[in-house]
């Protein structure tokens, strides 16, 4: 089991998304074991998406850029029950025209929860589900704050992952997540999204992923925000590719870009990102 653990887990925390990061996995961490995983991403958007997937091109000049640095932390409480918590950090470029641009750092918003291993198919498979509650921690004025949105707010998760079935492939592995997000305030939003993953080892040490987003935020607020930190009303399609190196059974460094080919409401954004996955 526990080398399973580490086989199939360090895939499933690779989803680093544009939005803070969301590092749930259905695979149970194991009793009284500890994973550790700082990342680092990078993203920026010049054009966007209007309200009908049309492309509308940015002012020359202008644009958002996003620096994030996130720590997760799992704790297994038992052989199913596992607490779970990320922290992340913002620093922040927005240049509303040539010369003017207003800058903005600290952290962003905390998620930190329970994660239930359900059913178990033979140590192959897992079905687990997840609860964890949102906590801004930053200063809003009426619940507007560039670093989030500036509410309270819950997510629960449902997560199907595992090895791949051996008529598909003789090795590689699957992480699908279904999420349902709600903010207490107002204007919500509530979104949900759909997170599909599919790695294949290349060789003992080194693998591949394709990782595929779909999401929709939904709210009464229905304005533009190229702050996508603080945007409310939108949807959008994200396609990344990672790769990944396991130096040793308690290290491993990933690497991964990501585009924003389709999407409403939102930026044309683009990135990268960087994470390591330690077990103490």
């Amino acid at each position: 089991m526990k080398k399973n653990f580490t086989f199939f887990l360090i895939p499933c925390l690779f989803i680093v998304l544009m939005l803070p990061l969301k590092t749930f996995a259905g695979f149970p961490i194991g009793k009284y074991r500890n994973v550790v995983v700082p990342t680092f991403s990078y993203y920026h958007q010049k054009d966007r998406f209007d309200d009908k997937d049309n492309v509308i091109k940015g002012t020359p000049g202008t644009g958002f850029t996003s620096y994030a640095a996130n720590l997760y932390v799992g704790y297994g409480l038992s052989r199913r029950l596992d607490f779970i918590a990320t922290i992340p950090y913002l620093y922040q470029q927005n240049t509303i025209a040539p010369g003017n641009t207003l800058v903005d750092a600290g952290l962003g918003d905390m998620t930190a929860g329970f994660s239930y291993n359900l059913i178990n198919f033979n140590y192959v498979r897992f079905f687990s589900i997840g609860v964890s509650g949102i906590i801004p921690l930053y200063k809003s004025v009426n619940g507007v704050s560039p670093l989030g949105l500036g509410s309270y707010g819950t997510e629960v998760k449902l997560m199907f992952c595992g090895s791949l079935p051996k008529d598909i492939a003789e090795k590689g592995y699957f992480n699908t997540e279904f999420a349902y997000r709600k903010y207490y305030s107002s204007q919500g939003p509530d979104q949900i999204s759909l997170t599909t993953s599919v790695g294949y080892p290349v060789t003992k040490h080194n693998q591949v992923s394709l990782d595929i987003l779909l999401y929709r935020s939904f709210s009464s607020n229905k304005a533009y925000n190229s702050n996508i930190f603080a945007a409310h009303d939108y949807s959008f399609f994200k396609p990344q590719l990672n790769f990944g190196h396991t130096f040793t059974r308690k290290f491993s460094l990933f690497v991964g870009g990501f585009y924003v080919p389709f999407g409403v409401n939102t930026g044309v954004g683009y990135g990268g990102s960087m994470l390591a996955v330690i077990k103490l």
